[in-house]
């Protein structure tokens, strides 16, 4: 018996995707992204915020998701605990509360009924006028909501499964990894003219990385023996899917990031441990020539793990050719004046190979709307995108089983 192409590995390893090109309709089909509206994102599990964005009682913040037709109301109660609500007076819907902050409640500006960050119903202005309205049964109305690892995911789908379940090998396989240790560095948001699919795929595959980051982030992965940063490995769990990508050992720093190095660990240099500490959660595969793992959260939430440091992405689809991106990038806390330098070195180089990344999203969905191609053609090295359109079509399809 002959032995498995390695230039074809992972399909020898997931036959299950196929090997055929992508039909442009699943990024340019209003019909479809219709589709995926009510099969996918009314349906699955959703990534809202971080714990530590509401870190006190009474803290709230607002979040509108275009996707749901919805804004969520997600608050942290009296007695501690985490909840979401619909943002959705119930006299006449006029939304309660916006943006972020502390409060004891929310009072609708137009009529003053008020309600406690628990969701109850605490005052409703001549209620003895109304035709046997009780206060108790006046709440605002709720959002599934469950909290894993820090991550606080919300639901409208009443029959989705419980959250851990849902995440599955996922969450199995960055259990441990210490994310509520490190605070957030830097936050960025962009709305792009780009299906959310396209805009995702620029992030879950390092074969774009010898072009797009030539100037950049290229040396780092790439090398004379592989020079397309093959990723080492790929995990399919469920709908969710993690990749590992390769860091080039005879990589050579910049003069800034060598003096940023000086002093603590930089953003690419020898992460897979941090302070000699190993990091539950990484590298699972256990690659000696690893940079950091690629966690995709179906359906449209990253968590990208290395050493002492992870970054989130959210995709969030507007319509089929708009989706509204937000980045937060996440370290551990500098302990002195020279880890302040390297973490704030590390924000900022990280900045700029994303907005290498954003370069290209447009002018890519441009080009598939153009109609020119029919579709989209992958290599066995995009097998991350194959399985993302494969899930999508079975579970808009009625196909999926998990």
């Amino acid at each position: 018996m002959n032995a498995p192409d390695s230039r074809h590995r992972f399909h020898h390893q997931f036959p299950q995707l196929g090997t055929d090109p992508v039909g442009i309709e699943a990024v340019t089909s209003p019909a479809y992204f219709e589709l995926e509206r009510e099969h996918i994102f009314k349906k699955m599990w959703l990534n809202v915020c971080r714990e530590q964005e509401i870190p006190a009682p009474n803290d709230y913040l607002v979040k509108d998701i275009a996707v749901l037709g919805a804004s969520i109301i997600v608050a942290r109660g009296e007695d501690g605990v985490v909840r979401a609500f619909h943002n959705v007076c119930r006299h006449r819907g006029n939304q309660v509360a916006e943006g972020q902050g502390n409060a004891k409640g929310f009072a609708c500006g137009f009529h003053g009924w008020t309600y406690d960050t628990a969701g109850r119903c605490q005052f409703i202005p001549d209620q003895e006028v109304f035709f046997g309205v009780d206060r108790a049964d006046m709440g605002l109305v709720p959002v599934r909501c469950e909290v894993w690892a820090g991550f606080v995911f919300i639901t409208v789908n009443p029959d989705a499964p419980p959250l851990r379940q849902y995440l599955g090998g996922m969450a199995d396989q960055l259990e441990g990894f210490p994310f509520h240790e490190m605070v957030r560095m830097h936050r960025l948001q962009a709305d792009v003219k780009c299906n959310w699919k396209v805009f995702l795929d620029a992030f879950q595959e390092s074969y774009h990385g010898r072009f797009v980051h030539r100037l950049t982030a290229t040396a780092a992965g790439c090398t004379e023996e592989d020079p397309y940063a093959h990723v080492t490995s790929v995990r399919l769990h469920g709908p969710h899917r993690s990749l590992s990508v390769p860091f080039n050992p005879t990589y050579q720093p910049s003069p800034a990031e060598a003096l940023s190095f000086k002093y603590a660990q930089s953003l690419w240099l020898h992460e897979g441990s941090a302070g000699g500490k190993v990091m539950p959660g990484i590298n699972p595969d256990k690659h000696p020539t690893w940079l950091f793992d690629i966690n995709v959260f179906f359906p449209n939430f990253f968590v990208d793990v290395a050493g002492g440091w992870f970054f989130t992405y959210h995709f969030w689809p507007v319509a089929v050719d708009r989706t509204h991106w937000e980045y937060n990038f996440y370290m551990l806390p500098p302990k002195d004046a020279g880890e302040k330098i390297s973490r704030e070195y590390s924000k900022i180089y990280l900045r700029d190979v994303l907005r290498e990344d954003l370069s290209t999203v447009e002018r890519t969905q441009a080009g598939l709307s153009s109609g020119a191609i029919k579709e989209m053609i992958l290599s066995d090295q995009e097998v991350a995108l194959r399985h993302q359109y494969k899930v999508i079509e079975d579970m808009i399809h009625g196909r999926w089983r998990g």
